[in-house]
């Protein structure tokens, strides 16, 4: 047979290490304990300044099913706790099969 040419074979990549590490001015370093501690306190200021229709949307999103979140609704003369079984058009139907129209939700408290 006839001497065939060696094929190249590359150096072994030492493994990249990127963004591992944040530089912060005031700090010498930044642990991932505190980069958390910074994402936890925005997520919760977050859901402080969101309306009832930013709620609604961020439950719908959510990971798991809707109807396994317990939520406290406060109407002008009423509050209720229960739990969403769906959206639709602009009311919000509860696993009780209460119709609430969203625009009269005055406060919506995810229950934890």
């Amino acid at each position: 047979m006839n001497k065939l040419p060696k094929i190249y074979k590359n150096q072994e990549l030492k493994k990249v290490k990127n963004n591992k590490e944040v530089f912060d001015s005031l700090k010498d370093k930044v642990t991932k304990k505190d980069i958390n501690l910074k994402k936890d306190s925005y997520k919760k200021e977050l859901k402080k300044n969101l309306t009832v229709k930013d709620k609604i949307k961020e439950l719908v999103n959510q990971d798991s099913y809707i109807f396994n979140t317990k939520v406290k609704i406060t109407l002008e003369n009423k509050e209720i706790e229960c739990q969403i079984a769906g959206i639709v058009n602009n009311h919000v139907i509860t696993m009780n099969n209460e119709i609430i129209k969203i625009d009269d939700i005055l406060k919506l408290e995810i229950l934890e």
